[in-house]
């Protein structure tokens, strides 16, 4: 549930609380003169709404309703000018035309960091009820003339990491979902003798990770040490990523948009190994620096694994910051 304050904002937030993205994009706000109300996307956040909201949304409704009901009444009394939807997989249309009648002069713009592929069937539905309306796939972009195809950002202090011995030659971090525990073993077997392969498996719980050993052969063998079930910290993930010289990604069969991973390896100025095709079609593209794989036959040149990073334009890389996502996303507003 949303957090009491007698602040007054002008903003608001309505998003997932994915690994601090939200709050990062709020501080970032506030450094414009902007104060944002920061609620999350779900009525709770445990494994189970999770899981529920994802499965079978209808179970959770009522909730979900009642609680998109106590938001909007928050909201309804602050000057809100703008009201920042990201995903919003348990808002519905009916809690977003409410929404809209509570704040008729706000600016409604939806962000998906995720693919239609991966979420509600309704997703569609909602992007008519906003003003504006992005997305970080471009297969979603290129089929809904209504969205606007924008990346994902980096934050700025993966820009400015500190000078490390880089001892990691490949790296790899990420939530295990879909095929990537298998992508990730058959990468193992493809890289050379003497080069180290650092991976982070998360599971978001014990119970997923029981799950998966359960019901997918691929995870009978798997030992459970292989896997972490809390999030790093992110001060201990930008020290791994200093110290490593290329980032893998793998991003879900049914995805094409950029991952945060890949954004936050452009940033670091690091080379990337990634099974997302659409990387070769980037303004950040360079062949010394991103190798595309084929998830079921990897194959990874030595020539690749052992070249310099190309450094890269600084406009492309204003692009991918968290300001360059601001302003094509939620840019400030003129004066009346």
């Amino acid at each position: 549930m949303y957090k009491m304050s007698s602040e007054i904002y002008s903003c608001l937030i309505i998003s997932p609380d994915f690994f601090g993205y939200s709050e990062e994009i709020k501080t970032a706000l506030a450094r414009r003169g902007i104060n944002a109300m920061l609620v999350d996307d779900r009525p709770a956040a445990d494994t189970l709404t999770k899981a529920l909201i994802r499965i079978s949304p209808r179970i959770l409704r009522g909730k979900a309703e009642a609680y998109f009901e106590a938001v909007t009444e928050r909201a309804r009394s602050h000057p809100i000018t703008d009201v920042l939807v990201i995903k919003g997989q348990a808002l519905s249309c009916e809690a977003i035309r409410r929404l809209r009648l509570a704040l008729p002069d706000a600016r409604f713009t939806l962000y998906f960091w995720d693919s239609y592929k991966n979420m509600s069937s309704d997703s569609p539905t909602k992007v008519g009820l906003f003003d504006r309306a992005f997305t970080f796939d471009p297969v979603d972009a290129q089929n809904d003339v209504r969205l606007k195809y924008r990346p994902l950002f980096c934050l700025d202090e993966y820009f400015r990491l500190p000078p490390t011995k880089t001892d990691i030659d490949l790296f790899f971090f990420g939530t295990i979902h879909s095929d990537r525990y298998q992508v990730l073993s058959r990468m193992q077997s493809s890289v050379p003798n003497g080069m180290t392969f650092k991976k982070i498996m998360y599971f978001s719980s014990r119970l997923v990770y029981m799950g998966r050993r359960i019901l997918q052969p691929a995870f009978w063998t798997a030992k459970r040490a292989e896997f972490i079930f809390k999030p790093v910290f992110k001060d201990e993930l930008k020290m791994l990523l200093a110290r490593s010289r290329i980032v893998v990604d793998i991003e879900r069969p049914i995805q094409t948009g950029l991952t945060m991973r890949t954004l936050e390896a452009v940033g670091a100025r690091k080379k990337i190994i990634t099974t997302n095709a659409f990387a070769t079609k980037t303004d950040f593209y360079r062949p010394e620096n991103v190798l595309v794989i084929d998830r079921e036959n990897i194959r990874i040149p030595r020539e690749f694994l052992e070249s310099e990073f190309c450094e890269l334009p600084q406009e492309v890389i204003e692009k991918y910051t968290l300001n360059g996502w601001l302003d094509e996303v939620l840019p400030l507003r003129a004066l009346a």
